[in-house]
């Protein structure tokens, strides 16, 4: 049989560098729901049979973490021996390596010869179920359910099952006698609408001759028409011309009459732009002129102000005293911070004094501060601290020892609550004599094992031998036979006396056992009393030790007290001499006369500012008096000199500003002469226009244009429209009549309509018969009509083709599976019927086809039941039943393991017993690989069959031995 003789995963789902070992027979594989028992299930499906492709829904089990995907297994095979089948992560299914003992080494061709040629559907409908397979027979119909036995006890039959329905499926697709959708029913509809369509075109081309008759007739009336027209338009030209001349010779007329009543005018040659060119530039002279005035009256305005000579020399001399003035701005305002910097840093220092009143700080400044005097002040301080460093180093040790008397007394309460309990305390009480009795069956175990007679059975074999040889030598089988007898009546003597012995010693060491348990657990408490007491009294020592040192450690703390306080009072009467009140922090104390110096110094130092400041001040002021005289004005400190120096600075501009004004008086002055001549010339051209026009003003003059202008434009309107009649080359001119040129063109559109009218019906009727004859001509509907329901002729027979083929195939299919169904069914069902009497413990007795084709069962009574009829964990066993059956018929020719996915939850526990029965015996004849999370199927197997799943997660391997 073929044989998985390890498992090797490098990575596929949450299993990762896993090794498990089986061995033949039936390997159990529990674990608890998410374990991982489906995920080696499929582990070994997919090495075998391939990955699942993104086209595929199955699931590819990919890990998360490991980036190696695949591993092994190593097979057991019948024929190629041991081999092994690696499967990796790559194109497709994966990539596959078969690796042979005699180490040939090969891909999927190799793969399908050791799988003796199966697919993974095949393999999984006969050697794999689980427990959602037999799930849902539950919802199974009749015919169902019988299909699903049918397949499972018949090979290959599930396949042809589905290519028949497939055939079937598809045929009707193609065509049904009284259907519309199928696809010759709806070719047939299109081949009859073709043959209708195609009589149609036939009557259409018969009335092709008709066409061209009309057409030539339409031909000759459309020539007279177009003569007729021809005409017509010459006449139309005649009158549109003459009727184009009629305004012409009316306005000629008009305009000659309106030339004979105007007189003569005379005006100079382009006049008008002469006048209004001269009149600009003289406009322009003017207001350039006016400008001037005007510019030379306020530079003669400006030109009188004065400049005082006296004040911009004052002026000159300020501003060269300005960094003297804002060096004493900065010095004052320098002296100020100081001084009230020094105020601050005074207070702030009377503030840490202490001192607050004017007159305790009056006479704190006017104390003498001598080195002796601070030489007593930090003897007598440093008596304090030392004092109360003391003091402080007593109260830490004293809490201390406090802390250390409580966890004493703390542990004092544990060992009370560790002491013996009262049960300990019995067994110590028993002891001695229960010590006693062991020494006395320890003696007597010690006596009975020196007088045990073992030369006496080994004597009895000596002389039974000897008897023996002697009988044999001798050829006396009497004694032969008495050698033999005695020797074993010795040795079943002695066996029986060794068995009562034993009866007793079992009996005697039982109870010197029980007394050495007896023995170490009185040990056990003695040491923990010991231990106890001996815990006691180190506790009580340390506590008695500790409180002698909290008797001197109070002592200490009144001595360090008093000298404390007497040093206080000391300084309290040294600080009074100062006015300092209130309590004085001692660390503060080493620093007072170093801050009462600081003090001193720090008044002296803000007298000696404040006389600096005043000198400044004095000096700043007689300053500042001198720049109001001269500004005019009164400013502040900051901003007068700015003022200063704009009116420094507006004086010196001024002096300039006079001299190029008296410059720019004396241009104005020419360029006021040359505009003046100009304008002189200018008036005299206007004069000499006017005297040309014989006109005295400006408006005379534009009236007189206006009159030339007008006697001008009548005589080119004439040679203009002289012009035009010449050009429309009339030959009667004067009789010429606007009523009967008129008449003519109304009668000459009326004759037009009436001909364009038939024409465009002629033109209408001959495109139409035109197009119909052209279509007649080059339509190739007819011959397209034809081609097409030839096409279609040809592909409804394909179609019917197709349809016979697949009703071909779906009949031979019919037949092949009734014909495996009467031969190939009934030797399995004969095993089938052994293993489900085996299953339902006799209650039914065998598992038949009636002649419907439907499963019925039998019970020992002779009734016959539908499959539907059955309980849930019957058709279960039944369908076990079959597939099992199967699995033994085929174990020549695909002795492949069998894959269970926990399919019994559903059985009783007898049921349960006998499927765990029938497991056993197929497992002589091939191996079971058995997935489930129930822990009661573990007790029907030996702990070398059972591979605990949930392990792996903590190592690395698994070996089932």
């Amino acid at each position: 049989m073929l044989t998985i003789k390890k498992i090797h995963i490098y990575g596929f789902g949450k299993h990762e560098n896993i090794i498990i070992s089986l061995n033949e027979g039936v390997t159990i594989f529990y674990g608890m729901n998410e374990a991982g028992k489906t995920t080696i299930q499929q582990f070994i499906l997919q090495i075998l049979f391939g990955f699942p492709t993104r086209q595929q829904p199955q699931r590819k089990y990919e890990p998360k973490v490991s980036t190696k995907y695949g591993g092994q297994l190593t097979l057991s095979h019948p024929l190629y021996g041991h081999c092994t089948i690696e499967r990796v992560k790559g194109k497709a299914v994966g990539d596959v390596t078969v690796y042979l003992e005699d180490g040939t080494t090969g891909q999927e061709e190799l793969l399908a010869k050791l799988l003796y040629g199966y697919p993974k559907a095949s393999f999984e409908s006969i050697f794999s179920f689980s427990l959602h397979e037999l799930q849902g027979i539950e919802k199974m119909s009749e015919e169902e359910l019988t299909h699903l036995l049918l397949a499972s006890g018949t090979t290959g039959i599930q396949h042809l099952s589905a290519v028949e329905k497939k055939m079937e499926k598809e045929a009707g697709e193609l065509f049904k006698k009284t259907g519309k959708v199928p696809v010759i029913n709806q070719k047939l509809e299109q081949l009859k609408q073709l043959e209708r369509t195609i009589r149609q075109e036939q009557v259409k081309i018969q009335t092709f001759e008709d066409k061209l008759q009309q057409l030539q007739a339409l031909e000759q009336r459309l020539e007279q028409l177009y003569h007729t027209q021809q005409l017509q338009q010459q006449q139309w030209q005649q009158l549109t011309i003459q009727k184009q001349a009629l305004p012409l010779i009316k306005q000629q007329q008009t305009l000659q009459q309106a030339l004979a009543n105007e007189q003569h005018i005379q005006f100079p040659a382009e006049g008008i732009r002469r006048y209004e060119q001269v009149k600009d530039r003289l406009l322009h002279e003017r207001q350039q002129l006016k400008q001037l005035e005007e510019q030379y009256q306020a530079l003669q305005h400006k030109l009188f102000a004065t400049v005082d000579e006296q004040t911009v020399n004052e002026m000159a001399l300020l501003m060269q005293k300005e960094a003297t003035w804002h060096q004493l701005i900065a010095k004052a305002q320098n002296l100020q911070d100081d001084l009230y910097l020094l105020e601050q840093e005074i207070e702030a220092q009377f503030r840490l004094l202490g001192v607050q009143e004017e007159e305790a700080q009056e006479i704190l400044l006017g104390e003498t501060v001598s080195l002796q005097q601070e030489e007593q002040f930090q003897q007598q301080l440093s008596m304090l601290e030392e004092a109360q460093a003391e003091q402080q180093f007593y109260l830490r040790s004293m809490e201390q020892v406090h802390i250390d008397l409580d966890n004493m007394a703390k542990q004092q309460q544990r060992l009370k609550q560790e002491s013996l309990t009262p049960e300990e305390e019995h067994i110590l009480t028993q002891w001695p004599h229960q010590k006693h009795q062991l020494e006395q069956l320890r003696a007597d175990k010690w006596q009975r094992a020196q007088q045990q007679p073992q030369y006496v059975i080994w004597l009895a074999c000596i002389i039974g031998l000897l008897a023996i040889m002697y009988g044999v030598m001798e050829k006396n089988m009497v004694v032969t036979i008495i050698g033999v007898v005695v020797s074993v009546l010795i040795i079943l003597l002695t066996k029986y006396s060794k068995q009562a012995d034993g009866s007793s010693n079992r009996e005697h060491d039982q109870l010197i056992r029980e007394l050495e348990q007896v023995e170490t657990r009185a040990q056990a408490i003695l040491v923990k009393k010991q231990r106890l007491e001996d815990r006691w009294v180190h506790v009580s020592e340390q506590q008695q030790e500790k409180e002698q040192q909290y008797a001197q450690l109070e002592y200490k703390i009144q001595q360090a007290e008093m000298v404390s306080e007497e040093a206080t009072q000391v300084l309290q009467q040294f600080l009074k001499r100062y006015r300092l009140q209130g309590t004085i922090a001692t660390t503060l104390m080493p620093e007072l006369f170093t801050r009462i110096r600081t003090v001193q110094e720090l008044a002296a130092k803000k007298a000696s500012t404040y006389h600096l400041l005043q000198a400044v001040q004095a000096e700043k002021q007689i300053l500042y008096q001198q720049l109001q005289q001269v500004v005019d004005g009164i400013y502040s400190e900051q901003e007068i000199y700015m003022y200063l120096r704009t009116a420094y600075l507006e004086a010196q501009q001024n002096q300039q500003q006079a001299q190029q004004t008296n410059e720019q008086l004396a241009s104005l002055h020419i360029k006021i002469k040359g505009i003046q001549s100009r304008i002189e010339s200018y008036m005299a051209d206007i004069t000499q226009l006017f005297g040309a026009a014989n006109v005295q003003n400006e408006q005379a003059y534009y009236e007189v244009h206006e009159q030339f202008e007008q006697q001008k434009k009548i005589t080119t309107e004439l040679q203009t429209i002289h012009n035009q009649l010449a050009a429309l080359n009339l030959s009667n001119q004067e009789g010429l009549q606007e009523a009967s040129v008129m008449e003519g063109i109304r009668a000459l559109e009326q004759d037009q309509n009436l001909v364009q009218q038939e024409l465009d019906q002629c033109l209408e009727q001959r495109a139409t018969l035109q197009i119909q004859k052209d279509q007649l001509l080059n339509d190739e509907t007819y011959g397209q009509l034809l081609q097409q329901f030839e096409q279609e002729k040809a592909q409804l027979q394909q179609l019917v083709e197709q349809w016979a083929s697949k009703k071909a195939v779906a009949t031979a299919i019919h037949e092949t599976l009734f014909r495996l169904r009467e031969e190939k069914l009934p030797h399995v069902l004969a095993k089938v019927n052994e293993i489900f009497q085996l299953l339902t413990g006799g209650r039914y007795e065998r598992l038949s086809i009636n002649d419907e084709g439907y499963f019925t069962v039998q019970d020992v009574a002779g009734l016959r039941y539908q499959m539907v009829e059955l309980s849930q964990a019957t058709k279960e066993q039944a369908y076990i039943a079959l597939r099992i059956a199967l699995a033994k018929t085929l174990i020549s020719s695909a002795p492949f393991p069998l894959i269970m996915d926990d399919p019994f939850v559903h059985f009783d526990r007898n049921r349960t017993d006998k499927m765990v029965q029938l497991m056993k015996e197929v497992g002589y004849e091939r191996q079971i690989l058995y997935f489930t999370c129930h822990d009661t199927m573990l007790r029907h197997w030996q702990k070398e069959q059972i591979v605990d799943i949930t392990a792996l997660a903590n190592e690395r391997g698994v070996a089932s031995t």
